[in-house]
């Protein structure tokens, strides 16, 4: 396996890892740190999708640019176009108080916002997974 397919594993298995914790905060009643931990497991496996592309895409955390460098092999990314922007805006929204003006993220990230940015991270890498069976063989 060469170094780009090492690190696409890397970064597609952190990505699951956060997708979990995101369901987990979620079910919790933790919605912020979700939505967060939702972004970074949709950035991290499209991160993921670049490297078995051969593309290093260490430089970006957005999932908007990452979606838009993705689309450039592959068009079923384009599906997230739209849709993709409230995961960035969770990146500073969903941990810093003055993010929010007169509030906090604990007090108006919602259960819904929560739901909403877990399945779009999970159709993400739901695709990237798919696609990720293209690079790889089964027994990794």
């Amino acid at each position: 396996m060469g170094l780009f397919a090492k690190e696409a594993d890397r970064w597609l298995r952190q990505a699951e890892y956060d997708l979990r914790a995101a369901e987990w905060n979620q079910q919790g009643g933790f919605f912020a740190p979700a939505c967060f931990l939702a972004q970074q497991s949709a950035a991290k496996s499209l991160r993921s999708f670049l490297f078995f592309n051969g593309e290093d895409a260490r430089e970006t955390r957005s999932v908007v640019e990452l979606i838009d460098r993705a689309i450039t092999y592959e068009e079923e990314f384009r599906s997230f176009v739209g849709t993709s922007t409230s995961l960035d805006i969770y990146y500073k929204t969903s941990r810093f108080p003055d993010a929010i003006p007169g509030g906090i993220p604990a007090d108006v990230i919602t259960e819904k916002d929560s739901k909403d940015a877990v399945k779009q991270a999970s159709d993400i890498i739901a695709v990237v997974e798919r696609k990720r069976k293209g690079f790889l063989p089964e027994t990794m």
